[in-house]
């Protein structure tokens, strides 16, 4: 077994320093293996949220990403904080989720299920939304007239999903994930508007949901991932191949999920590598000098985990 592991980051909301207690795993990760899950509509809503009740049981993660219609309000580069926020209350208080999409990980990191929820509450003749976003989404082969026509109401799924959660308290994980978290709010409150301030927000995020923890900052510490690349892109880095379609929530939530537990694998064997430095020099010493830098390699040579990127989910 590994011995714990305390892996510190910065929240780029509130500059606060989250820390992530990794439970004890397997020296070596199992390749994950995604053993349940599927497009959940309104006519098999009721085999699904079984299946997810039970599922969730045994996981300790979800990942979630979200397909919504877009940003009503651009939001400047150089906005502030409040006015980033500002923004974003008013976009996901004026537009209806499209999907969601969450994969579950036990404490080993092995996918015990992705499910893409399809919500029917978008009407592209009355409701508002980005043109160019829709567009996107359409490109990227989603069916927003079956959603429409089979998808199920966005109250309906979360208040359901909502006692399911009351079970056990999870970690949640995101790429890029603020709007992310807005409609996880929004969902699990049952539509109420989002705090006025992102201070009420972030209270708000910790109390529904507890630890959530960002892929994109989270891909800051290896070095060779640039802080601008997008999922994919990372990906594309570690040599992951996707299983589905880009920019389908499940499929996105599926490759947030393959890449956090990746990046866990490396920064522990990171850590590992650190303490064996620290081990010698003691030995050698009678105190520890100050440690040169070290440089962790997001795919290093060394076997393992990494030696079978990309395998198993071709």
């Amino acid at each position: 077994m590994l011995t714990v592991h305390y892996w510190l980051f910065s929240s780029p909301k509130n500059n606060k320093t989250k820390q992530l207690l990794w439970k004890p795993l397997k020296d070596k990760i199992r390749e994950m293996k995604q053993s349940r899950g599927g497009e959940v509509w309104r006519w098999n809503k009721e085999v699904e949220m079984d299946a997810i009740s039970d599922c969730l049981r045994k996981s300790c993660f979800i990942a979630v990403d979200t397909e919504f219609p877009g940003c009503l309000l651009e939001t400047p580069v150089d906005a502030s904080e409040e006015t980033r926020y500002r923004d974003m209350r008013y976009n996901v208080g004026n537009t209806n989720l499209i999907q969601l999409g969450f994969t579950l990980l036990d404490g080993n990191g092995d996918t015990r299920g992705t499910w893409e929820v399809n919500f029917s509450d978008f009407d592209e003749s009355v409701d508002a939304y980005n043109d160019k976003s829709i567009a996107f989404l359409r490109s990227n082969g989603l069916n927003l007239d079956k959603i429409r026509e089979e998808g199920i109401g966005i109250d309906e799924f979360f208040g359901e999903f909502a006692q399911i959660l009351k079970s056990k308290r999870m970690s949640w994980v995101t790429f890029q994930g603020s709007y992310d978290k807005a409609y996880l709010v929004k969902g699990l409150t049952g539509g109420e508007p989002l705090p006025k301030t992102s201070q009420g927000f972030e209270v708000a995020v910790e109390t529904l949901l507890g630890d959530v923890f960002d892929v994109k900052n989270i891909a800051e510490l290896c070095s060779g991932i640039s802080s601008h690349y997008g999922l994919q892109k990372i990906a594309d880095a570690l040599q992951m191949r996707r299983v589905g379609i880009a920019h389908h929530a499940g499929s996105d939530s599926e490759l947030t999920a393959r890449i956090f537990t990746k990046m866990a694998c490396g920064l522990h064997d990171y850590e590992k590598r650190k303490q064996q430095y620290q081990d010698q020099l003691m030995m050698a010493t009678s105190y520890v000098p100050q440690l040169p830098p070290m440089e962790y390699d997001a795919y290093p040579s060394f076997g393992g985990y990494f030696s079978g990127a990309g395998q198993g989910m071709n």
